[in-house]
């Protein structure tokens, strides 16, 4: 039975991911990356015609499998900090699922493509809505999108990296205390 090309894409994904988390994005190369998928060298090329395709491809699958992760359990009719605090958690749980691609994180944005991408993605993402809806009803401050992103759900980003690296022990009682205060710190 042949592999789909989707599930085929995802294993080259993955192998490109584990390598990258590794052996650094400066050592990626096609032929490494088909060895570590387990398929030959030629059959990579059918799937990405170069390694910047392939990375700008990773780039894009990366943005949106945070965006569908943010967009779990949305529900506008929750007040504003219940719909953040869902967010915050949909993203803490992605990355303790997904080690290494806490371990990636710098090197995603040494991906070629990556800034742009997040650049074009920026304003129809969940977070930009979301920022937009909050700050016309008053409930949040008016700064762009990207700094919100870093007063707020950039922590669990941050926090689920030092549980990774410095082997930082978290409660949930204190994650639910950082949601609240990174809360606070983007409301009006």
């Amino acid at each position: 039975m042949r592999q789909s090309d989707n599930d085929m894409a995802e294993q080259i994904f993955a192998a490109t991911e584990r390598l990258m988390a590794e052996q650094g994005l400066h050592n990626l190369s096609m032929h490494k990356i088909a060895k570590a998928a387990n398929i030959s060298a030629g059959t990579i090329y059918l799937y990405f015609k170069s390694k910047d395709v392939l990375l700008e491809q990773l780039a894009r699958r990366v943005l949106s499998l945070f965006s569908k992760e943010l967009e779990k359990g949305y529900d506008p009719t929750k007040a504003y900090f219940e719909q953040y605090r869902i967010m915050w958690w949909n993203i803490w749980y992605l990355l303790l699922d997904n080690p290494i691609t806490v371990k990636n994180m710098s090197q995603y944005l040494s991906l070629p493509y990556f800034v742009e991408v997040c650049a074009e993605a920026e304003e129809q993402s969940h977070w930009a809505l979301f920022c937009k809806e909050a700050n016309a009803a008053g409930v949040i401050c008016d700064l762009p999108v990207k700094v919100l992103f870093s007063l707020g759900l950039e922590s669990a980003i941050n926090l689920a990296s030092d549980r990774i690296y410095f082997d930082q022990e978290l409660t949930n009682d204190m994650l639910e205390s950082v949601i609240e205060r990174t809360w606070r710190a983007i409301q009006k």
